[in-house]
C-alpha cells in the first residue's frame, strides 16, 4: 500500500469521493489551479446534483490539507474589477494522487485523467480551427498509427472540442462498427450505400427539422457508386446546410474512423479513390464558389500494412497526415505521477527501455506497478511470458509474423533479430508501420527489449 493509499484512509468515504473530485479537476490544469471557497462548492455541487455552501467547501479544503493531500496557498494580491468573481480564491496544489480506477483498454474516456496529450492533439487541433471560413478550402487530415496508439481517442477529443469550444457540427462514422459488416465491407455497391445513408443520418440528426431525401429514388443506376455517394451527400445534405441560415457559417466536420476494415478488401480502391477526389475537387477552393464539403479527419491503424502488401501509405499525398507517435519520457513521468509513483527520470528510461513508449503498453505496465506494487526488476522478469501483463499484445505480433503469406515479413524481422542486414525495404516498411522495428539512418533494430525477449524465445533464429 503506498503513501497515498494511507492518507485516503484518513477520509470517510464522501470526502473521499470529493477529493477524487478536485483531483480530477485539479490534474488536467496542471495539479494546481487559484479556487475559491465559492468554485469549489459548485465543483462538487455539479457532480452531487445537492446545493453545496462555501463553508462546506472551506472545510473540505482545509481537512484536505490537513492531511497532506493538497496545499492552500493564498494569493496576496486583490483582484481586479474583471476578478470579482474569483475572489478569495487561493491557489490549490495537489499534492498526492494515485489513479483507483480499473485497467484502462479501448478508448480512454473523454473524463479520464489518463489521457495523455500529444503534438498530434494540437497539430489537429490548430489546423481544424483554422477553417472557420466556408469560403476557404477546408482541412483533409488522415491520422495513422498501429494498433493501440489512441487514434479513436483523438477522434474523441477533436469532436467534442469541435461541437463545445467551436459550436460546430460534426458527424462521425466509424466502419468498423456492426453498422458494416463483412457482407458490406467487400461489396461496393453496399459499401458506398450504407456509407452515403450513414453519413446523411449524422449530418440530419444535428439540424432540427432537417429532413433528407430518400436515397432510393436519386440512386442513379448508371453511375458508379462512389459518384453516387458524392452527388448525393452533395446535392442532399452538404448544399442543404449551407442553405440553413443558422448553420450556413458554422464549421461542419465528418469524423471517419475505422479506415483500415477496407484495406486489403477488393472494396479499398474505390472508397479511397473517393476519398482522394473530395480532397481535390470539392474540398479546395479553386474558383469563386464556396467549399460546401466539410472538414474531413480520417483514422486508420497501419497493422493491415503487411497484409495487404502496402509498400507505401495508400493515400499518399492526400491531405495533412498525422501520425501518433509513442510517449516521450516526459509523458510516460506524468502518466506514472496519475499513477501515484514517485518516479524519476532513471524510472521511465527502465521502462521505456522494456516496452518503449507504446501508450497501450504504457498504460499496462504502471497500471500493474501501482495495484500490485510490482519492481520494474519483477516487471521484466515475468514481461515476455504467456502468463505475463503483455501476453495479448505479443501473442496478436506472433501470430502476424508466422501467417503464411508474411514469409518475406518473418524472414526479415529474424535477420533483424540476429543483428543482420535486412535488404527487403518494403518489408522494413511494414514492420516499422506495425511497430515491431524502428529505424535510425540506415540502421534498424527491434523496438524494445520486450520484443526482444519474446521474439527470442517463440522464433526460431
Amino acid at each position: 500500500m503506498n503513501s497515498h493509499h494511507l492518507l485516503l484512509q484518513q477520509l470517510d468515504k464522501q470526502e473521499q469521493k470529493e477529493f477524487e473530485i478536485l483531483a480530477h479537476y485539479l490534474i488536467p490544469l496542471g495539479w494546481k489551479d487559484n479556487l475559491s471557497h465559492a468554485d469549489f462548492a459548485k465543483l462538487l455541487s455539479s457532480y452531487n446534483f445537492l446545493e453545496i455552501d462555501n463553508n462546506y467547501a472551506e472545510r473540505r479544503l482545509k481537512k484536505f490539507q490537513k492531511f497532506d493531500l493538497i496545499e492552500i496557498k493564498k494569493n496576496s494580491t486583490s483582484p481586479t474589477n474583471g476578478e470579482r468573481g474569483k475572489r478569495l480564491a487561493n491557489t490549490i496544489i495537489l499534492k498526492s494522487f494515485a489513479y483507483q480506477g480499473t485497467l484502462p483498454t479501448g478508448i480512454v474516456p473523454l473524463d479520464s485523467i489518463l489521457y495523455i496529450k500529444r503534438d498530434a492533439d494540437e497539430k489537429c487541433l490548430r489546423e481544424l480551427s483554422l477553417a472557420r471560413d466556408v469560403s476557404q478550402s477546408v482541412p483533409f487530415i488522415r491520422v495513422k498509427a498501429a494498433k493501440g496508439m489512441g487514434k479513436s481517442s483523438l477522434l474523441d477529443r477533436i469532436s467534442h472540442f469541435l461541437e463545445k469550444e467551436k459550436k460546430g457540427i460534426v458527424a462521425r462514422i466509424d466502419l468498423a462498427t456492426d453498422a458494416f459488416g463483412d457482407n458490406t465491407l467487400n461489396d461496393s455497391e453496399k459499401l458506398f450505400r450504407r456509407f452515403t445513408e450513414e453519413v446523411a443520418t449524422a449530418f440530419s440528426k444535428l439540424i432540427p427539422g432537417f429532413q433528407g431525401v430518400d436515397l432510393e429514388t436519386v440512386w442513379n443506376k448508371h453511375k458508379t457508386s462512389g459518384k453516387n455517394c458524392t452527388d448525393y451527400l452533395e446535392e442532399y445534405i452538404f448544399k442543404k446546410i449551407a442553405e440553413v441560415p443558422k448553420f450556413s457559417e458554422t464549421g461542419k466536420t465528418l469524423l471517419i474512423d475505422g479506415i483500415d476494415s477496407i484495406l486489403g478488401k477488393q472494396t479499398q480502391t474505390d472508397f479511397l479513390l473517393v476519398l482522394r477526389t473530395w480532397n481535390e475537387e470539392k474540398m479546395k477552393l479553386v474558383d469563386s464558389r464556396k467549399v460546401i464539403w466539410p472538414s474531413m479527419v480520417i483514422a486508420y491503424s497501419t497493422e493491415p500494412y503487411p497484409d495487404a502488401n502496402f509498400k507505401g501509405s495508400p493515400l499518399q499525398n492526400v491531405g495533412t497526415p498525422v501520425e501518433l507517435l509513442e510517449f516521450t519520457p516526459e509523458c510516460v513521468l506524468s502518466l506514472a505521477k496519475i499513477y501515484g509513483l514517485s518516479w524519476d527520470e532513471n524510472n521511465v528510461n527502465g521502462l521505456m527501455k522494456l516496452i518503449g513508449g507504446h501508450p497501450s503498453l504504457v498504460q499496462r505496465a504502471l497500471y500493474k506497478i501501482s495495484q500490485t506494487n510490482i519492481s520494474l526488476e519483477g516487471l521484466e522478469a515475468e514481461a515476455s511470458k504467456i502468463s505475463g501483463a503483455f501476453s495479448n499484445y505479443l501473442l496478436h505480433h506472433l501470430e502476424r509474423l508466422q501467417a503464411r503469406q508474411n514469409k518475406q515479413l518473418l524472414a526479415c524481422f529474424q535477420k533483424i533479430m540476429r543483428g543482420e542486414k535486412c535488404k527487403d525495404a518494403f518489408a522494413k516498411f511494414q514492420l516499422e508501420q506495425i511497430g515491431l522495428i524502428k529505424s535510425s539512418g540506415n540502421k534498424e533494430e527491434v523496438s524494445c527489449e520486450l520484443y526482444r525477449m519474446f521474439f527470442e524465445e517463440n522464433l526460431d533464429l
